[in-house]
């Protein structure tokens, strides 16, 4: 690769094209990966659609995609660099060593099998790349987009099992009546209320449940979908007030906040999959973010 880099600038090649074209290369080979020889979309000849397919024969699609998003940010980098041969020559040879990864779930897959995860770099090697076997199963990536998929309930059983240690509280405060309207929110898939329910602070008083919420969250707090949520976590019946207040429940509440906080922390270092992704990279968790309360 480096002699590759040194050959085009020597012969007066401009890098910032080669970057370009090797950008559209990959893109043709991964579209000829999953639509075939026949597809229109790809500007070229009949026997050029055919030798990209045979080419992207010995690749699998997430390799493709991989190398497709390596080029594309080495053209961005040498539209602003000052020393165009040096991004080039890092950029190849981080797609060389792409070619040296798995993804990380096959690693996470191949737990139950520790002897795969270290055989499977091998697979890679030039050596054995010809032989390209077919898949007799779904790809990693697919079997993570289904685990995301069958796990995005989990969320409401999680905020209920958090709820339930805690000792016969007094009257409901913020926290609960937030954990629980937000679960029943996006199980009625209410999520633009369940976003301005997220970042209120609920009072009890009597029959009058009050929601204090900054201006940008209150036309969120709807109060038809409010109630239709109430119905399902409580058979009283509540009246609904909403109100304008300067500050968010983090703020207004500090020990609370914290204690969500370490909740929240807790719940994602109790994750099976975060425990079994440490236990195979080790390392140190150093923050947990709630994606709910990033703006």
């Amino acid at each position: 690769m480096l002699a590759l880099v040194d050959e085009l600038e020597r012969n007066g090649h401009n890098l910032q094209h080669f970057s370009r074209e090797l950008a559209r290369y990959f893109r043709n080979v991964l579209v000829a990966k999953i639509a075939g020889s026949d597809t229109r979309l790809i500007a070229a000849s009949a026997d050029e659609r055919a030798r990209l397919t045979q080419i992207a024969a010995a690749f699998s699609e997430e390799d493709l995609t991989r190398y497709l998003q390596l080029s594309l940010d080495l053209f961005r980098d040498l539209q602003f660099s000052l020393q165009p041969r040096f991004h080039l020559e890092i950029g190849l040879l981080k797609l060389v060593q792409a070619g040296k990864l798995i993804a990380i779930e096959e690693a996470l897959a191949a737990l139950e099998n520790p002897a795969a995860v270290t055989a499977a770099p091998k697979r890679r090697e030039p050596e054995t790349k010809p032989v390209a076997a077919p898949r007799t199963g779904p790809s990693p990536f697919e079997l993570d987009r289904a685990k995301k998929a069958a796990a995005r309930p989990e969320p409401q059983s999680i905020g209920a099992t958090a709820l339930a240690p805690e000792p016969a509280p007094a009257p409901m405060g913020q926290i609960d009546w937030q954990e629980k309207l937000h679960a029943a929110l996006i199980e009625l898939g209410m999520q633009f209320t369940a976003d301005g329910v997220e970042h209120s602070q609920i009072t009890e008083t009597g029959n009058v449940l009050e929601f204090v919420a900054p201006k940008e969250f209150l036309l969120a707090l709807r109060p038809d979908e409010l109630l239709k949520a109430l119905q399902r976590i409580s058979p009283r019946q509540f009246k609904i007030k909403v109100t304008a207040g300067d500050a968010t429940p983090a703020e207004a509440a500090p020990a609370g906040g914290e204690k969500k906080e370490d909740e929240v922390s807790r719940r994602a270092l109790d994750n099976p999959e975060v425990q079994r992704f440490r236990d195979v990279f080790g390392g140190e968790v150093r923050a947990v973010r709630d994606l709910k309360r990033v703006e």
